[in-house]
C-alpha cells in the first residue's frame, strides 16, 4: 500500500476541470486538472503527484519519459482508455512507474461499432444514400451476402470476441490471429486460430482489434493488401497506425481490395487533403466509436473507481506487469 506521508496529488493531464462522475469517486487525493500538455509544463507539474491521469478528450500528446523521470513521487499513469501508446511505457517500467488503462467499459460499444462498418462497407449504405440524395434511384454497386463468408479478426482481446459473437450470427467463418489466444481458445468460441498469412489470404472482411505496439505498427502494408482478396473489406477500430495508410489508399485506390471502413487514421484529426476523403469506397468516421451516453458513463466512473483504488495501492489493468511484481516483492523500495 501506498504510505505517502504528505497529502497525496493526482495530476489530471488533457482537461482543464474533472467530470463529476470520474471526480465523485476520487476521496484519497488533491486532483489538479491542466490541458497545457507540452512535454515542458508537464514536466515541471508532475513534481509531487502520486499519479496521473492521462485524459485524450481534448488534444493529442504523449506521456514521454522526460515527464516520467520528472515525477519524484510518481507511482501510477492511469490512461483513461483502452490505448496506451501514447504514454512510454519503456521509460515508466524502467523508473518503476505502474502504467493501466481502463480496459473494459468501451468494448460493446467498440465492437458494435466494427460491426456497422462491417455492414456498411458490405452493403454500400453510405454510397446508396449519397446516390439516392442525389436524385438517384437504382443501385450501381451491389452488395454482398456475410453468410458462408470468411471474416479473420487481427487481435482477440475483449473486443475481437465480442465482434467473433456478433457476426457469427450472421453464420461467417471466423479466423482469429492473435499471440495470446491458444487453439482451444478460439475452438470453444466457435472460432478457428490462424496465422496473419492465412487470414489475408482467405477472409472475406478483416477487422482489426490489436493494440498499437512496436510489433503492430503498420502490421498491415503493402505487401499484406498484396495477399488480400480483391473483394475484400478492411475495418480498422484499434488504432490507425497499425495500417499503412500510404498502402491502404493504394489498395484501395486500384481495386486491390474492395472497401474499408476506417474510424481510426494515423493523423487525426484526419488531414484534410487526405486522399481518403476523394473515395467512395471507403467509410469514415471520426474515431467516434465509444462517443455514446452508455459508454461514456461507464467509462467516466469506472476511470474515478479505478484511480482511487490505485491512490490506495491496489492496481487493475496493468500493462507492464513487471512494475507491478517489483512493488509486490518490495524491490523497488516502495510499499
Amino acid at each position: 500500500m501506498d504510505t505517502e506521508a504528505s497529502p497525496k496529488k493526482l495530476l489530471v493531464t488533457g482537461m482543464d476541470f474533472l467530470p463529476d462522475e470520474i471526480s465523485n469517486h476520487i476521496k484519497s487525493a488533491e486532483i489538479v486538472c491542466t490541458s497545457e500538455t507540452s512535454e515542458e509544463n508537464l514536466s515541471r507539474q508532475v513534481k509531487g503527484f502520486v499519479g496521473i491521469l492521462f485524459m485524450q478528450s481534448t488534444s493529442h500528446y504523449k506521456i514521454t519519459r522526460k515527464i516520467i523521470e520528472s515525477g519524484d513521487k510518481l507511482r501510477f499513469i492511469q490512461s483513461a482508455g483502452v490505448g496506451y501508446d501514447q504514454v512510454d511505457t519503456d521509460a515508466a517500467t524502467d523508473h518503476g512507474v505502474l502504467v493501466t488503462n481502463v480496459a473494459t467499459a468501451t468494448t460493446v460499444s467498440v465492437a458494435e461499432h466494427a460491426v456497422a462498418l462491417i455492414m456498411a462497407c458490405a452493403k454500400n449504405i453510405v454510397k446508396s444514400d449519397k446516390t439516392i440524395r442525389d436524385g438517384g434511384w437504382q443501385a450501381m454497386d451491389f452488395g454482398v451476402e456475410l453468410q458462408n463468408k470468411t471474416l479473420g479478426i487481427i487481435g482477440f482481446g475483449r473486443i475481437g470476441r465480442e465482434v467473433a459473437r456478433r457476426m457469427k450470427a450472421f453464420g461467417m467463418t471466423v479466423l482469429v490471429d492473435s499471440p495470446h489466444v491458444t487453439e482451444n481458445d478460439a475452438k470453444e468460441m466457435g472460432c478457428k486460430k490462424a496465422d496473419l498469412q492465412t487470414i489475408l489470404k482467405e477472409s472475406d472482411v478483416i477487422t482489426i482489434h490489436t493494440p498499437l505496439t512496436k510489433e503492430t505498427k503498420r502490421l498491415i502494408g503493402e505487401a499484406e493488401f498484396g495477399l488480400m482478396k480483391e473483394s475484400a473489406i478492411l475495418v480498422n477500430t484499434a488504432r490507425g497506425e497499425v495500417v499503412d495508410e500510404k498502402a491502404l489508399i493504394e489498395a484501395l485506390s486500384h481495386g486491390r481490395i474492395k472497401s474499408a471502413g476506417l474510424d481510426v487514421f494515423e493523423h487525426e484529426p484526419i488531414e484534410k487533403d487526405s486522399p481518403l476523403l476523394t473515395l467512395e469506397n471507403v467509410v469514415l468516421t471520426p474515431h467516434s466509436a465509444v462517443m455514446n451516453p452508455d459508454a461514456l458513463t461507464r467509462l467516466l466512473n469506472q476511470n474515478g473507481i479505478q484511480a482511487e483504488r490505485a491512490l490506495n495501492g491496489i492496481y487493475e489493468s496493468v500493462v507492464n506487469p513487471d512494475v507491478l511484481k517489483k512493488l509486490k516483492s518490495g524491490k523497488d523500495g516502495a510499499s
